[in-house]
C-alpha cells in the first residue's frame, strides 16, 4: 500500500496534476466573482439604459417554442466578460521581462 501512495505522489508531482487542480479552483473562483459583478452591476445598467427595462425576460416565440432569448444575451454578455478578463489576466503574466535585454523572450 506504500508503494502505491509513493507512486501516486511521483504522478501528482510529476504530471503538474496540482498545478491544473489549483488553475481549475481559480478559474471557478474567478467566475463567480465577475458573473456577481455582470449580475450585479452591468445588467441594471443595461436595464435603465435600454427601453422596457425587464430585457432578461424577453423570450422569441415559433410555432409551439419558446426561446428565452433575453437569458441567450445575458449568458453571451457574461462569457464576453469572462473572456476579456483571463485573456488580460494571461496576457498579463506572459508579458516581456522588463529585465531581460533580448526581444521577446517571456517570463514562464
Amino acid at each position: 500500500m506504500e508503494d502505491l501512495r509513493e507512486e501516486f505522489l511521483k504522478f501528482l508531482k510529476s504530471y503538474g496534476v496540482i498545478g491544473v487542480a489549483v488553475g481549475i479552483v481559480m478559474g471557478q473562483a474567478v467566475a463567480k466573482v465577475i458573473t456577481v459583478i455582470v449580475e450585479g452591476l452591468v445588467m441594471p445598467i443595461l436595464e435603465a439604459l435600454l427601453p422596457g427595462g425587464k430585457w432578461q425576460e424577453l423570450v422569441l416565440h415559433l410555432w409551439k417554442v419558446n426561446i428565452k432569448i433575453g437569458l441567450i444575451i445575458a449568458a453571451c454578455i457574461d462569457f464576453f466578460i469572462l473572456s476579456a478578463v483571463v485573456f488580460f489576466l494571461v496576457k498579463y503574466i506572459l508579458k516581456v521581462d522588463p529585465h531581460n535585454k533580448e526581444k521577446g523572450e517571456k517570463i514562464c
